[in-house]
């Protein structure tokens, strides 16, 4: 059984083709200083949605009160997924709490500021272009990059995945994973993430 965490689906057979970016390509994106800000903006969009596995249409509609701070001071997102229709919590990563951070003032209700989907994706090909990257860069292959490249590439268990992802039918283990659990991965997958820049 393949997992298609680009489509959100389980599929028999291959996957046929790579839908997300390399460890390489990420670096390149990350480390690349725009003249534009329309660019930069887009860029870290693309890269909170690489740090948490969300959407567009799931960061589209986040608003500041979807943060909140766990016991152990880690920072969460609670929200109402667009995919499901259920409530969900993610525990932030540090590269995405920045990018929040970074945002916290950006003069709209959202918690981040959010083109048009048919904007961030002309946007991201100018972005692809300036990076060296030779390939047609679009929003939704960060979903898979968070999958295979941020999180399965530092041995976070596909069973966390599946449950960040909303796998619920996955497997029955993955129901039982708990927020505990979750959140340990997710901080040692921040450390790993800190000691690689």
């Amino acid at each position: 059984m393949y997992i298609d965490y680009l489509s959100n689906s389980r599929t028999n057979g291959m996957n046929t083709g790579r839908e997300y970016l390399t460890m390489e390509e990420l670096a390149a994106i990350i480390k690349r200083e725009f003249d534009s800000s329309r660019l930069e903006k887009v860029r870290d969009l693309y890269l909170f949605a690489c740090y948490t596995g969300l959407v567009y249409q799931d960061i589209k509609n986040l608003q500041p009160y979807n943060i909140i701070t766990a016991k152990d001071g880690t920072r969460w997102l609670s929200i109402r997924r667009q995919m499901h229709s259920s409530s969900w919590q993610i525990p932030l990563l540090e590269n995405a709490c920045q990018i929040i951070d970074k945002y916290k003032d950006n003069g709209t209700e959202n918690l981040l500021p959010v083109p048009s989907i048919q904007k961030v994706n002309a946007y991201l090909k100018e972005i692809a272009s300036q990076c060296g990257l030779d390939r047609n860069l679009s929003f939704q292959s960060a979903r898979s990059t968070f999958a295979v490249t941020i999180g399965i590439a530092n041995k976070v268990s596909p069973v966390t995945i599946s449950k960040l992802f909303g796998f619920r039918d996955y497997t029955t283990r993955s129901s039982r994973v708990s927020d505990k659990q979750i959140s340990k991965e997710m901080l040692e997958l921040s450390k790993k993430l800190a000691t690689n820049k």
